[in-house]
């Protein structure tokens, strides 16, 4: 039977006739097969430009923020007092042609390693567990290779190192199709030098790029809040609009951030083959290679856990991945001491406070001249009249994550603003999606000591863009987020996510902060509340004033004077309402009689009783005094002698 169906089956398919498929369709066929090819690791960023941040109008932003970021970290790194100067002018404008120059007095990069530095991607030395602003090393390369996309000039460097301490210039191109630098001119710098002290570096770039004004106010903005977040800087930034200079407020920097070892909770099997091959010449046991290369991994933790994963104690390269991975599984179940925080570098409070204390802002006026109105670029200092700080130390995602909150209020500050930053960096997009924006939603105002209804009685601001009752407030809110590793939303590095424990630490830090400010707000408060009885009364002082000198001649300047003068001192509390004591005065039977106007008779029980008007007052305001003291008890409000003799006289 089935051998029967297999050859119907068969005889089946050889009576099929072929079907003509026309000589197109069989070149479609050809053509539609798929072609791999390698691309570049510079093509592929440039390709993708949004992954570094770099789309659209935010590419001179973008440019501006990477390379303030590499100067700052290249001062840091040998606790040199940074001094940046940036340019930023527009040279072409039919094409948008913009040339962009920074300078930095950092530690330079030496001669040999400067084309590679800048213009090969995915070459840096930021690629190790360290705090530091930048996280993939490309900004400058996407700066270099955007050069080369879209003009024909060359990147142009000047580079002197503290290991050289001579300076070179370069003129360098990128190979996008290779990711390879091309090097245009080398040469050394003897003469018009441009690095003044023992080391420093120089870029200046062309760039296509279109700038609207709100791409021109987040770079003001950005380079402002730098230098609230590194008061330590001296930073100078000209435009076609002016020069400004960020002075720098204080000479203490923090100490600079340190390597650290990763923690054995975060490894995998890449992590472990890398520490093995750090090792692989010493030919060292795997438990040399854990103690050695993993924090918090003593030896003889390293034991247990190799002796746990069932493993013999052998040199670290006799081992396949499948005994690897047992490595791994069981640190990924083990319970380790908490990671060091010591490599990490927060701003602290006395440097977070003076760049609170004296807050830089960019501020752009209309100037009047011969060709027409043209905006003037100035700065202005805003010094609040209070400023605190909280700190906490947590742990995110196995790393060690250092939260920093401050607040500043009052003073020259009129509104309400939320600043952001991560490893000392300004974040200035994406606030909505921002852990931070949560934490001011969801921290109630109540920490303060005061109502909603409080602030926005005595805070109303037509302008704010926002009901919320803290946003009413004359308040700077400044969070602080170091770590090794930044818990980033997206690549653009805009917005933090609120990732394990980080939300519950940062709103432990601003209701710190509310709590300190609490007295200030309260006190402020009240004076509001002076200043608004004080407004009502002299409104209503004149028409009194009016009132007064219609039945009585006086002199209604002074008049309104003395009511003056008694409001302001009762409104600051000089004069307080303190009830006026009652005198005691001595009842004798003449006064009684000298003020009595005659005497009430009343019927009471059948029997004619007469009391003067003088002592039934006296009853009356005794039993008075009673009532206010004694509570009213049932059956109480009957009918006494005192009672009616007090209806009698009323009567008459």
């Amino acid at each position: 039977m089935t051998q029967k169906a297999t050859a119907e089956v068969a005889s089946a398919t050889t009576t099929i006739k072929p079907v003509d498929v026309p000589a197109s369709q069989t070149r479609a066929v050809h053509k539609g097969r798929v072609k791999y090819d390698k691309k570049a690791e510079s093509e592929f960023f440039v390709d993708n430009s949004a992954l570094a941040g770099f789309t659209g109008e935010r590419i001179l932003y973008m440019a501006v923020r990477e390379l303030i970021e590499n100067s700052l970290d290249s001062c840091e790194s040998s606790h040199i007092l940074p001094r940046i100067s940036l340019s930023l002018k527009l040279i072409d404008p039919a094409n948008e042609m913009w040339t962009i120059t920074c300078q930095d007095n950092g530690i330079g990069i030496p001669s040999d390693k400067v084309p590679v530095a800048v213009c090969s991607f995915l070459t840096s030395g930021k690629y190790v567990e360290k705090q530091q602003r930048g996280l993939f090393g490309v900004g400058l390369k996407m700066i270099a290779a955007f050069s080369t996309k879209d003009t024909d000039h060359p990147l142009k460097v000047w580079s002197k190192s503290l290991e050289e301490g001579t300076e070179y210039y370069f003129e360098l191109r990128t190979d996008i199709s290779t990711n390879r630098p091309i090097v245009l001119a080398k040469r050394q710098v003897k003469e018009d030098a441009l690095m003044s002290g023992d080391s420093g570096f120089r870029v200046e770039a062309m760039l296509r790029a279109k700038l609207s004004p709100i791409t021109k106010s987040r770079i003001y903005d950005y380079i402002s809040q730098t230098s609230v977040v590194n008061p330590y800087a001296h930073i100078e930034f000209e435009t076609d609009d002016g020069k400004v200079t960020f002075d720098r407020r204080t000479d203490r920097m923090p100490e600079p951030a340190r390597e650290v070892l990763p923690h054995p909770v975060d490894m995998d099997l890449k992590t472990l083959k890398k520490a093995i091959m750090n090792f692989m010449n010493q030919k060292t046991t795997l438990q040399g290679v854990l103690s050695d290369s993993f924090q918090k991994l003593s030896s003889e933790k390293a034991r247990q856990i190799i002796a746990e994963a069932g493993l013999e104690n052998k040199p670290a390269d006799k081992y396949d991945e499948h005994e690897l991975i047992k490595i791994v599984n069981i640190c990924k179940q083990t319970k380790f001491h908490m990671p060091n925080t010591d490599h990490l570098s927060p701003i602290g409070e006395e440097i977070l406070t003076a760049g609170m204390t004296q807050e830089y802002t960019i501020i752009t006026s209309k100037d009047e001249t011969a060709q027409g109105t043209q905006p003037q670029l100035s700065v202005k200092v805003l010094k609040p009249s209070l400023t605190a700080y909280s700190s906490r130390t947590c742990v995110i995602n196995n790393r060690p994550t250092i939260v920093e909150c401050g607040i500043a209020y009052g003073g020259d500050i009129s509104s309400f603003k939320l600043y952001r930053f991560a490893n000392k960096i300004p974040l200035l997009y994406d606030e909505g999606s921002d852990v931070a924006r949560e934490v001011v939603s969801e921290v109630e105002i109540n920490k303060m000591g005061i109502s909603k209804k409080e602030v926005k009685e005595q805070f109303a601001n037509p302008d704010a863009k926002s009901d919320r009752a803290v946003e009413l407030l004359p308040l700077h809110i400044f969070f602080h987020i170091c770590s090794t590793k930044i818990p980033y939303k997206t690549a653009g590095k805009e917005s933090i996510a609120s990732e394990g424990e980080l939300k519950r630490y940062m709103k432990a830090c601003l209701s710190d902060l509310y709590r300190k400010v609490s007295a200030q707000i309260r006190k402020e408060l009240r004076m509001k509340e002076a200043q608004s009885r004080l407004s009502l009364y002299k409104y209503y002082i004149p028409l009194i004033v009016d009132a007064i000198s219609e039945s009585i001649k006086i002199d209604s300047g002074k008049l309104a004077q003395a009511f003056t003068e008694l409001a302001e001192k009762h409104v600051s509390g000089e004069i307080t309402a303190t009830p006026v004591p009652e005198k005691e005065d001595e009842i004798t039977g003449e006064r009684i009689e000298e003020e009595a106007e005659g005497t009430v008779e009343a019927e009471v029980d059948g029997e004619v009783v007469r009391r003067s008007k003088g002592q039934i007052a006296i009853n009356a305001a005794r039993r008075k005094g009673e009532r206010s003291r004694k509570p009213k008890k049932e059956g109480e409000g009957q009918t006494t002698l005192d009672t009616v003799f007090t209806k009698r006289a009323r009567k008459k």
